[in-house]
């Protein structure tokens, strides 16, 4: 929390300093990790805004690391309300077409930068993946994360929990 009349610089300095901190206690496992820094914080980013479950947020990290690694993009909605100010509900089919290095539809691999600030919680469910059989996941309207193994099954999902 800052106090209101706080400076832009003042805000940066601190949440830099905090998080070179929190960053101090996962050294070893970002040392060990086969992705970049950048990438592991622009996929915590995601991850931090796809959801606020622990268990879900490892999860959905496997099925987004799997993804990249199968060269599918990655077809999250977050960063497009960074983009356009639009929940998931609200995405034209304009809106996933149009050219910008954080359509996670349209380009595969990562968007060009972090599209928030990931808490250590997402920073980690990025480092510890969880290995499922999903490809797919969507969060339905009381926010409950709902997996399925292939496209059909995400269909069905969508049928079942967004209709």
């Amino acid at each position: 929390f800052f106090d209101q009349g706080v400076t832009p610089a003042e805000v940066v300095h601190t949440m830099t300093t905090v998080f070179d901190e929190k960053m101090t206690t996962i050294r070893d496992r970002l040392a060990t990790s086969t992705h970049s820094f950048k990438e592991i914080i622009i996929m915590a980013s995601i991850v931090e805004e796809e959801e606020n479950n622990s268990e879900d947020r490892r999860i959905i990290s496997g099925i987004l690391w799997k993804r990249i690694a199968a060269g599918m993009p990655l077809q999250v909605d977050a960063p497009f309300y960074y983009l356009y100010g639009k929940g998931s509900s609200q995405l034209s089919k304009a809106d996933l077409a149009a050219a910008s290095p954080y359509n996670t539809y349209k380009n595969k691999g990562l968007p060009a930068g972090p599209i928030s600030n990931p808490g250590l919680d997402s920073i980690i469910a990025t480092l510890e993946p969880v290995k499922s059989p999903y490809w797919f996941y969507l969060s339905d309207r009381t926010g409950q994360t709902h997996y399925a193994i292939d496209h059909d099954g995400h269909v069905a999902n969508k049928d079942r929990y967004l209709r």
